[in-house]
């Protein structure tokens, strides 16, 4: 099934999309979280039942997108070694620090501030170095506790394209601080307008992955691509080590960090800053996932000035 929600007259409403990339309408439902904690049957009969007996039909190109899921948390990682092995390099390292090959390595967001697929982004007040990372995220479908990854493969109730906007100025002053990312990544986080289940993707299935074709564009022009199935870590590991001595929630977000090619920071570096400046107001993105849909988000001017609370320093 390929899940949206739609904005309506009558209030936002959940939809599956067909073949055809036809729109069919719940006629009351309007949150998947509400069909979620069980093994996926129960999404999978909100979906059959929206297309036995659809409200009301609509083009999904002209269907009023809204974020698909709220989240009550948000955890990202890393997972895709090319994408960051050009800093690695920069830093004189040949290979990532034997860490980033023995766990996953990852930062909780801020579920607070996510996005819906082509809401604008605000630059944050005070930064110049606006940033997008592309990246898969996923959906666990109910909660997990201390699970294996074999465990975890079940736990997944669909994917979607996700957007980790990052203010890179502001995020790597206060990193310098030996703690973060903090104000550097929490003002948003955009997510694509499609959840997929599982199933619909199965056939593309590889390695820690999917043969499905990531790629970022500005104002038109292809930034970067790769390919899901490059990910060094799989989402059931991702899951698995998040949920390890602790709790993540039905309805939790998972996100993999971005992808080769997938932000300007690691663009910059591997072909310098004229070719691949920071976003700026008027800028449009556009971060799509085969199979998965797309983000369009414009860049608006930041209308906040700096934290008025910062010291002066010796």
């Amino acid at each position: 099934m390929r899940f949206v929600k739609v904005a309506t007259a009558d209030g936002d409403r959940i939809g599956v999309v067909d073949r055809a990339d036809v729109v069919h309408l719940a006629e009351r439902a309007d949150r998947i979280e509400a069909h979620l904690g069980d093994d996926g049957e129960a999404l999978q009969r909100l979906g059959e039942s929206i297309l036995d007996s659809p409200a009301a039909r609509i083009a999904l190109s002209d269907a009023d997108l809204r974020r698909p899921v709220d989240p009550p948390s948000l955890r990202d990682f890393m997972v895709f070694e090319e994408h960051v092995a050009p800093a690695w390099r920069a830093s004189g390292l040949e290979r990532g620090p034997d860490v980033w090959y023995r766990q996953p390595i990852g930062y909780f967001g801020n579920a607070a501030t996510v996005l819906g697929p082509r809401d604008p982004v605000e630059v944050p007040g005070g930064s110049f170095q606006l940033d997008f990372e592309l990246e898969v995220g996923a959906v666990v479908g109910r909660e997990a506790r201390s699970v294996t990854p074999e465990a975890a493969a079940d736990l997944i109730a669909g994917y979607l394209v996700l957007c980790d906007w990052s203010a890179r100025d502001q995020q790597f002053a206060e990193m310098a601080g030996h703690l973060g990312p903090f104000k550097g990544k929490d003002f948003a986080t955009s997510l694509g307008p499609l959840l997929v289940t599982p199933d619909e993707i199965a056939d593309r299935r590889h390695g820690t992955g999917y043969d499905l074709r990531m790629t970022a564009s500005v104002n038109g022009r292809v930034h970067g691509e790769d390919l899901w199935s490059s990910a060094y870590w799989s989402f059931e590991e991702l899951i698995s080590y998040a949920s390890w001595n602790s709790r993540v929630e039905t309805g939790a977000l998972i996100g993999s960090g971005t992808c080769q090619g997938g932000c300007i920071l690691e663009l910059a570096l591997r072909h310098g800053e004229a070719a691949h400046p920071w976003l700026a107001a008027g800028d449009r993105i556009e971060l799509s996932i085969e199979r998965l849909g797309g983000i369009v988000a414009p860049v608006r001017t930041a209308v906040r000035q700096t934290w008025p609370g910062f010291r002066e320093t010796d």
